[in-house]
């Protein structure tokens, strides 16, 4: 090769390598800005997820204990509806299980449910429980908003009024600055309204407990309950005249909510009227006259207020903040809240725990009733859940037999209630009672005691095992032991269920089958025995501490479905 043409290639090959630099310099330049554009996109919605900056400067909890959304429907409340139009609110959040105070005020303020904080009946204390706190603020105590405001609010004012005491046991007191415990609601109303006007705090949390009580005394559904209701709505009147007459209502957020609903004159149970609640939010950035139509928990209560304020919640908080009632949110999936219309009525209807339809002669005409105006009615006889296919109800029914009745309304053959039952029992009117009963009036119970070499105080006889059966004879601590016998005709399994208010005991040939004992509200329990075809003594024992208590005694056997135990099998 000559020295020219040598010289001309490396010419040449220094010429392309430059070109190629800048080539490749100038798409790694591209590939770097274009990857500093995405991470720091990234890096933004990473930052904005996790800005903690506060919507508002104060946050009011205003706790109503025993009040449900059938409370609110059918009570004349001026005061909750207003608010209901003004700010943000569902009817179908959901309490924890079980439906006990403690357990859901826990709950609420904690960001978590039982299974994190560990507080899980009426009986907890930091020196009497079952299962330990995951993590804790102070000793045996799981963190709540109390503590993690206190932790990151320089010189919050905090303050809890509380009129059931109970309530204090489940917060860390020096967490708080203003901490009482009023003797009434009126003194509750009266109390929070001054220290607010005050102090204006940075976040209150305000306790009624009357509603629970005229629940207790009165039953879920009677007019004294809707009264205590429309005291409520009068409270919740006087608290927030005195946020406004503070000054701070341009800035701050309600939130109004409960611990659990009802059933009778009890909750604890794992009904819809026990475990839904109210959540109403109102205040600065909460959309007006807003449906809430994604679900809500207890434990979100905690989250949207730590939300509202800014607060960074620990990683053991469930809880997450209701992000929809505000401005700007507008988050969705696929499964919102099941909106349900009311379901069918069954003649003759529950009332507080008894169940719908009844002990009759001979027999029983079942009326049905859809009280929404809309839809159809279809319904099953033997225990099996209705479905589009199921028997339409066009007319009054009659039956010679013990059923189980089971309804639902149906639009456009799909399920658009929540399912009614109804037990129908037929008997001889001539059937002479089959079984006997024994009355004890004792003191202090928080069990079933022996009643061994114990007189009774009364007895009788009845058809079924129920405290309806003896009703005019319970008081306060007072104990009730049923007697009598079933008779099996064909070998099978049975199971047994005792639903009770407070504890009981059921024992099938002298073998305990259901241990429901204890001080508790009406809670289910159940057990199971073989039996081989004959008759069976059975006694069941259940005793009253305080209040008007509750007794029910439901069977079932692989063949026959769940249903009250009929008077027809027994001797």
């Amino acid at each position: 090769m000559s020295k020219a043409n040598f010289l001309f290639k490396n010419i040449l090959f220094s010429a392309i390598s430059g070109i190629l630099q800048k080539v490749f310099a100038k798409e790694l330049l591209l590939k770097t800005i274009a990857f500093m554009i995405i991470f720091g996109s990234f890096w933004s919605c990473a930052k904005k997820d996790h800005d903690n900056s506060p919507i508002v400067k104060h946050v009011v909890v205003i706790g109503f204990d025993g009040l449900s959304p059938d409370g609110l429907k059918n009570a004349t409340t001026p005061t909750f509806d207003k608010i209901i139009r003004e700010g943000a609110s569902t009817m179908h959040a959901r309490a924890v299980l079980p439906t006990s105070s403690s357990t859901n005020w826990a709950s609420m303020i904690m960001g978590a449910g039982p299974e994190q904080h560990g507080i899980t009946s009426n009986s907890w204390e930091k020196n009497n429980f079952v299962l330990p706190t995951i993590t804790q603020s102070e000793d045996f105590l799981f963190p709540s908003i109390f503590q993690l405001i206190d932790d990151q609010k320089e010189n919050a004012e905090i303050g809890a009024i509380y009129h059931w005491t109970g309530f204090g046991r489940l917060f860390e007191k020096g967490a708080v600055d203003y901490n009482i415990s009023p003797d009434s609601e009126d003194e509750t109303a009266a109390l929070a309204s001054a220290y607010i006007k005050d102090k204006k705090p940075t976040f209150t949390f305000i306790h009624f407990d009357h509603v629970d009580h005229g629940g207790h005394e009165y039953g879920h559904g009677s007019p004294e309950y809707y009264k205590s209701v429309e005291k409520a709505d009068a409270m919740l009147a006087e608290v927030m005249a005195a946020i406004k007459a503070s000054g701070m209502a341009d800035e701050t957020l309600v939130i109004i909510s409960a611990d659990h609903g009802g059933l009778g004159k009890g909750h604890g149970g794992e009904s819809l009227q026990e475990i839904e609640i109210p959540f109403i939010l109102w205040g600065k950035s909460v959309k007006k006259n807003h449906v809430l139509k994604y679900p809500v928990y207890q434990y979100d209560n905690a989250a949207t207020v730590a939300f509202a304020l800014g607060i960074k919640t620990p990683m053991a908080w469930i809880g997450r903040p209701v992000k929809n009632a505000f401005e700007g949110y507008d988050l969705r999936d696929d499964y919102p809240t099941t909106e349900r219309v009311e379901e069918p009525a069954i003649l003759p209807v529950a009332t507080l725990n008894k169940k719908a339809g009844g002990l009759f002669d001979d027999t029983a005409t079942i009326v049905i009733k859809n009280t929404n105006g809309t839809g159809e009615i279809r319904y099953t006889m033997d225990g099996s859940m209705p479905n589009a296919y199921s028997t339409l109800y066009t007319e009054d029914v009659k039956t010679t037999e013990n059923v189980v009745v089971k309804s639902a309304i149906f639009k456009n053959g799909k399920i658009a209630s929540t399912v009614s039952e109804a037990f129908f029992r037929i008997k001889n009117k001539t059937m002479a009672p089959p079984i006997s009963y024994e009355v004890f009036y004792l003191e202090n119970l928080t069990s079933i005691p022996s009643l061994e070499n114990k007189r009774p105080d009364a007895k009788g006889t009845c058809f079924e095992i129920t405290s309806d059966e003896v009703k005019e004879e319970i008081r306060s601590n007072t104990v009730v032991r049923f007697s009598t016998s079933i008779h099996v005709e064909k070998e099978d399994r049975f199971t047994f269920y005792t639903n009770s208010d407070d504890g009981s005991k059921l024992w099938v040939n002298n073998e305990l089958v259901v241990d429901n004992d204890g001080d508790h509200g009406v809670i289910e329990k159940n057990g199971s025995i073989s039996l081989k075809p004959g008759t069976y003594p059975l006694q069941v024992v259940w005793f009253n501490g305080g209040g008007s208590g509750w007794l029910n005694v439901d069977y079932q056997t692989t063949t026959t479905p769940k249903q009250v135990l009929p008077s027809t099998i027994l001797k």
